[in-house]
């Protein structure tokens, strides 16, 4: 059976989903990891910031 644009747009949320839960489990693992290593501390607000950079970058017509 053919995809219907339904079923993409559902594909998409369902991949937009699982993408940020993947997201939040790794960001927070690395936010505790760093309270007990605070040296690593700057490179997670670094990657907090490249991911924010990038969706800065790529939002069209600056649409959040």
């Amino acid at each position: 059976m053919p995809l219907t644009i339904a079923d993409i747009s559902i594909q998409l949320l369902m991949d937009t989903t699982s993408a940020l839960q993947e997201i939040e489990t790794r960001m927070t693992a690395r936010a505790f990891t760093a309270v007990h290593h605070p040296e690593q501390g700057p490179a997670v607000r670094r990657v907090l910031e490249e991911l924010l950079e990038v969706l800065d970058r790529t939002s069209p017509d600056g649409v959040i």
